[in-house]
């Protein structure tokens, strides 16, 4: 399945969760996804906030758990859905597991179970990347200013002491301050 457009709504998001669900269903293959990235922010900001996010160009997912694995890669990769597992340094994976980071999206699939991380968590990981996109979205977006600042900041000091390199001059971490200052935060 070729994804060649962008999500720019929780309802789209979910009709491609649905599709997955559907492959899910016809393999009997059951799983527990956590969404991260632009789509995570996305339905987090939508549903908790009544924000509006940029659109994104894919969803991404970690898999929390699975009755079978190589099914689920193949139903998702049927998706179009990617796996970002194992890419990040940090927030660890174990902290996507745990309940009080997670909210579970009340739909109707029957195979999956879906959940986004807090806003925090998610923001910790465009904080701790390297990647520009990232860099744009806490620069120009509402995220930061959507966290609630002591539980981010927290997280931030906890992720810090657990980095290989903190003093990786590439890592966002280093313009937090900055953008926060700017952002009168």
């Amino acid at each position: 399945m070729e994804n060649d457009n962008q999500f720019h709504t929780i309802e789209e998001i979910v009709d491609r969760l649905s599709l997955l669900d559907f492959y899910c269903i016809k393999s009997g293959t059951t799983a527990d996804l956590v969404i991260l990235g632009g789509s995570g922010i996305l339905m987090q900001l939508a549903i908790n906030k009544d924000e509006v996010f940029r659109p994104t160009q894919d969803i991404d997912v970690n898999i929390l758990s699975t009755n079978d694995a190589e099914g689920i890669y193949r139903q998702l990769k049927e998706a179009n859905i990617d796996v970002v597992g194992g890419v990040m340094e940090v927030p660890p994976l174990e902290d996507f597991k745990e309940t009080d980071s997670l909210y579970e999206l009340d739909m109707d699939f029957s195979n999956i179970r879906v959940f986004v991380p807090t806003l925090e968590l998610l923001a910790c990981c465009k904080i701790f990347s390297k990647r520009q996109k990232d860099l744009d979205d806490l620069e120009s977006t509402s995220l930061l200013e959507q966290c609630d600042k002591d539980s981010l900041l927290e997280m931030v000091d906890e992720y810090r002491a657990n980095l290989l390199n903190e003093h990786d001059p590439d890592l966002n971490l280093h313009l937090l301050d900055n953008i926060l200052a700017e952002k009168g935060i």
